[in-house]
Formats: C-alpha cells, sequence, structure tokens
C-alpha cells in the first residue's frame, strides 16, 4: 500500500545509468508498459483478470481495478469488524501477493502461469486463512462460509 516494491518506474528514479538498461523493459505480464504499482495493481490486462475473478468472489465487484480506488475502499472499511470487510482485506492482500510473485517469476525464473492459476492459489489462500479464523457465529459468518465452500463448525451433521 505504501507503493515500495521495486517496480521498474521506482528503478528508473535512482540514477541516469541505469536507465539505458532499462529502456527496454515492459510489464513482465503483459509486456506492454513499464510496470509500476498502478499497472501492475491492478491495470494491466494481466492482473486485471485476476482482480476481475477474485473480487467477484469477494463480493466486491463494484470496486474498479485501479489501485487507488481500492486502496480508498479499503481504508473506508479498515477497521470494521465485519467478516465481509475483512475477508475483502486478505482477498487484496493475497491478490497483490501472487500478483507479484508472479511477476517475480517471470523475471527470475522465466515461468508463467496464466490468470486462472493465480485465481485459484488466491481463492485457496484466502480459504485457508477464514478456515483459520475462529468466529462469533451469526448469519452474516454462516453466509460467508457457505460461500466460500467451508463446514460450519458449529454443525455436526445430526441437527443439533
Amino acid at each position: 500500500m505504501r507503493k515500495k516494491l521495486l517496480t521498474q518506474d521506482i528503478i528508473l528514479q535512482w540514477d541516469l545509468s541505469r536507465r539505458k538498461n532499462m529502456n527496454m523493459l515492459c510489464c513482465l505480464l503483459r509486456y506492454e508498459n513499464h510496470d509500476s504499482h498502478p499497472h501492475l495493481f491492478f491495470e494491466c490486462k494481466y492482473s486485471t483478470q485476476v482482480w476481475d475473478m477474485v473480487r467477484l468472489k469477494a463480493g466486491m465487484d463494484d470496486i474498479d481495478s485501479k489501485w487507488e480506488d481500492i486502496v480508498g475502499w479499503l481504508m473506508l472499511k479498515c477497521h470494521s469488524k465485519l467478516v465481509d470487510h475483512y475477508v475483502s482485506r486478505i482477498v487484496v492482500a493475497a491478490s497483490a501477493y501472487f500478483i507479484w510473485q508472479e511477476r517475480n517469476a517471470r523475471l527470475f525464473k522465466n515461468q508463467t502461469r496464466p490468470p486462472e492459476k493465480l485465481y485459484d492459489l488466491i481463492i485457496e489462500t484466502v480459504r485457508y486463512k477464514i478456515m483459520g479464523v475462529k468466529w462469533k457465529r451469526n448469519e452474516r459468518v454462516r453466509r460467508l462460509l457457505g460461500e466460500w465452500g467451508i463446514p460450519d463448525a458449529d454443525t455436526n451433521g445430526d441437527g443439533d
């Protein structure tokens, strides 16, 4: 959120000698533009595809694919204890993490994954995080657990 990751736009500001070596660099996710925080999270076509899939799962479909819009929305909800807002924060964090990881895998290992694979990883990670939280059971929590395919630990299957 503080834009401290070493994207190309930040590296290019350091010194002119590096600029000569980086003129040919472009976004490693779609080979368009330089990577920058706004581009990488989530304005690049690749990361937009990922974001469009995960935001639907998190109930954030009205949030645009622009980092500033996402952060602005999160800042309004950052102190909320609502389970939906908690999950939204995890979804954004996991999405940024796996997109950054994908960018680095392409840069350093020449490995690529399709957006659907990142979606699966993000959803799995968020699901595990949700499973690890001790929730106060109410209708909202039960609904959320159902949406994420997580059995409600308060029910034992025999109607009690």
